[in-house]
């Protein structure tokens, strides 16, 4: 693992990994706490690289500093679960097969789990690239799927920062880190969204929409003809973030309905997006066809069939499509549906004041 002054993590990380491997290996990039010490405290090897903006060179001089055969690479944040004591029986020891994919489940997030590659073979054959969102390559392309199985059982649980030490990070090493990326021309669709997340969260919403137009720029001519582009990676939240942006902030509905129904036509089970399109129809005054997709929302959560490679929140299939529809039945003047949807919003959340006002409003107009 790569670290920097994750005191507060690594105990937890190091403890839940020990057992079950034959080394640790971390590499510090330049901790001013007691992260180094934690770490010799379980035994790790420690290494030290100087930061240089580059994510792929520190996980590259991480592997190189690996004696076994096999590498399973983790965050300071992160707590290995093992399901299965005799996991390593799971591995393959034909050659085809380079990577396992793990499931990784985030803890203070209500998001769906993703699949992640964290197990692979220790070859030269395999080497990260990227200089932020750094990813594992086999002979400098995508480790295909022919060469990676799911591995069932580890599991990552990922705690992830306190809301205080995220904006921090961002503002510090984040923002200007991605911002020096985009002037030297390497900037790819997936880092102007994380650009602009970045700038949302430190409330530069002006910042932020700079980066989605950009994005929105690049994606023109494969939204005009109906190619998506080559690299699909995270294009749905992609899509989906513009659409967002065209919606609530610019109320360019024309060209968020062709954002939205060239991203349902690439991702059809990608809640946000189908949600977007329930979103858009009410808006412009549609309520039947709005409360087609909202149903929609619900029936891929209920039967478990959205696009599961794509976290996102829970919600956008429980708690929000349902509040929706309720509001979508008041406006129907159907009290009686509309009641309903409030009581099922409720039933994801029973705190949640709009879906608890709604309710009451009809109950007081019945009452």
């Amino acid at each position: 693992m790569i670290v920097k002054n994750e005191q507060q993590h690594l105990a937890r990380c190091l403890a839940s990994v020990k057992p079950h491997v034959d080394e640790l290996v971390v590499v510090d990039t330049g901790s001013s706490d007691r992260t180094v010490e934690i770490a010799r405290q379980y035994g790790a090897r420690v290494a030290f690289f100087s930061w240089c903006d580059d994510f792929a060179a520190a996980r590259n001089f991480a592997i190189d500093q690996v004696s076994g055969d096999w590498i399973l690479t983790l965050d300071a944040d992160e707590e290995l679960v093992v399901d299965w004591a005799d996991w390593r029986s799971q591995v393959a020891p034909e050659a085809e097969t380079m990577a396992y994919w793990l499931q990784l489940t985030d803890v203070n997030q209500p998001i769906t789990p993703l699949s992640t590659m964290r197990l692979f073979r220790h070859t030269p054959a395999l080497r990260y690239a990227g200089r932020y969102h750094e990813s594992l390559r086999y002979q400098d392309s995508f480790v295909g799927s022919a060469r990676t199985r799911e591995l069932t059982g580890l599991q990552i649980l990922h705690y992830g920062y306190e809301e205080r030490l995220l904006d921090q990070k961002t503002l510090q090493r984040d923002i200007p880190m991605l911002e020096r990326i985009r002037l030297s021309g390497e900037m790819t669709l997936l880092l102007l969204l994380t650009l602009s997340d970045a700038y949302l969260r430190s409330n530069q919403l002006e910042a932020a929409q700079s980066c989605l137009s950009e994005a929105f720029e690049r994606l023109s001519p494969h939204l005009l003809t109906g190619e998506p582009p080559r690299d699909k990676t995270r294009l749905s939240a992609i899509l989906f973030a513009i659409g967002d942006d065209l919606l609530q902030h610019q109320q360019d509905f024309e060209t968020a309905l062709l954002v939205c129904r060239r991203g349902l036509e690439w991702f059809p089970t990608y809640p946000p997006l189908v949600h977007l399109a329930g979103r858009l129809l009410q808006e412009l005054g549609f309520p039947l066809g709005a409360t087609a997709y909202f149903e929609q929302c619900l029936q891929l959560g209920r039967d478990g069939t959205y696009q599961q490679h794509e976290p996102f929140d829970r919600a956008f299939m429980t708690l929000w499509p349902a509040y929706d529809l309720g509001l979508l039945y008041l406006h129907l003047k159907d009290d009686a549906r509309a009641a309903e949807a409030f009581k099922l919003a409720l039933s994801f959340d029973p705190n949640y004041a709009p879906a608890q006002e709604g309710l009451a409003l009809i109950q007081g107009a019945t009452g």
